[in-house]
C-alpha cells in the first residue's frame, strides 16, 4: 500500500494554523481505503506519527487515524478489531510519549477488549497513565489492568490516584480490601477515592471501616466524605444504612453541616 496518495486527501493547515477546506469525497475514499486493508494501513499511519517537537507534520497522519477511528466502528467491525490491534501493538515499538498518548487517544474510541491489555502497561507509565486510565474506562471490562497495576504504584501518588479511580469507578467488587488498605494512604485524594470505591461496591461489611476513617477528613474533603456517607446508606439496607444516619448525627455538629444533620434525622 502507498500510504502518500491516502495522506493527500486530507487537509493541511493554512499559514494561520488552521486546516485548509477540507474535501470530503476525498477524505470519504481515503478512509475506505484504510478500512479495507486496516493492518497495514494503521502500521504505515503509525509510523508517519511525529512528536510536537519534531521537525516536519503529522497532520495529514493524525487526522487519517482519528477520522478513520471514529467511522470504523460504524463500518467493518471485523477490520474494527484489525485496525485497533495493530495501532495497540505500535505502542510496544519505541515512540515518543506524546505520539504514544494520541494512540492510545485513538484506541479510546475505536478499541474492544482487544487492546485493553496493550493499554493497560501504561498505567504504571506517568506521563501516560491519565490517557490510558480514560481509554480503559471509555471501553470497559478492564479493571483486571487497573487491579494489577496499582500495586505498582506504591511510590507515585499521581498514579496510585489514577489507579485507584479507575477500580472506584468500574465498582471492583475484587478491589475491596485495595480500598480497605487505602483508607490509610498518605494522600487526601487516595483516600477519598477509597471512600467512593467502597460506596461503589457497597458491601456491609465494610462500613464500620468506612465510617471510621471518614470522620478524620477535613475541610473540602469532611465535606465530601460526608456526602459519600450518604451514598453509601442509599446502598444498604435499613439496618445498615441506619448506622450510616446515626454516625452523621454524632459526627457533624458544626451549624455549617446542619442540613447533614437534618438529612441524616429525616431518613431514619
Amino acid at each position: 500500500m502507498d500510504i502518500q496518495p491516502i495522506l493527500d486527501a486530507f487537509p493541511l493547515p493554512s499559514n494561520r494554523g488552521i486546516l485548509n477546506e477540507i474535501n470530503k469525497d476525498a477524505t470519504d475514499k481515503a478512509i475506505a481505503q484504510i478500512i479495507a486493508e486496516p493492518a497495514v494501513a494503521a502500521k504505515l499511519l503509525a509510523g508517519k506519527l511525529l512528536d510536537p517537537d519534531d521537525e516536519g507534520s503529522d497532520v495529514q497522519a493524525r487526522h487519517a487515524i482519528h477520522g478513520t477511528s471514529i467511522r470504523i466502528p460504524n463500518i467493518d467491525r471485523n477490520a474494527q478489531v484489525i485496525f485497533s490491534k495493530t495501532l495497540a501493538d505500535s505502542l510496544a515499538e519505541e515512540r515518543p510519549d506524546r505520539v504514544k498518548a494520541f494512540i492510545i487517544r485513538q484506541l479510546q474510541v475505536c478499541g474492544g477488549k482487544e487492546v485493553v491489555p496493550a493499554i493497560g502497561k501504561f498505567l504504571t507509565v506517568e506521563g501516560l497513565a491519565d490517557d490510558a486510565g480514560q481509554a480503559l474506562l471509555a471501553i470497559g471490562d478492564s479493571a483486571e489492568q487497573f487491579r494489577k497495576a496499582l500495586p505498582k504504584t506504591k511510590g507515585n501518588i499521581s498514579l496510585r490516584q489514577v489507579n485507584l479511580h479507575g477500580l472506584a469507578e468500574l465498582g471492583d467488587k475484587s478491589s475491596k480490601d485495595a480500598f480497605l488498605k487505602a483508607l490509610a494512604d498518605k494522600d487526601g485524594e487516595c483516600r477519598l477515592l477509597a471512600l467512593w470505591g467502597l460506596v461503589q461496591v457497597g458491601d456491609s461489611k465494610t462500613v464500620d471501616a468506612f465510617l471510621k476513617a471518614e470522620q478524620k477528613e477535613k475541610g473540602y474533603a469532611r465535606n465530601k466524605a460526608a456526602h459519600l456517607c450518604l451514598q453509601f446508606a442509599e446502598k444498604l439496607a435499613k439496618k445498615d444504612a441506619s448506622k450510616i444516619y446515626r454516625h452523621l448525627q454524632a459526627t457533624r455538629k458544626e451549624p455549617s453541616e446542619k442540613h447533614l444533620q437534618d438529612l441524616a434525622t429525616a431518613r431514619l
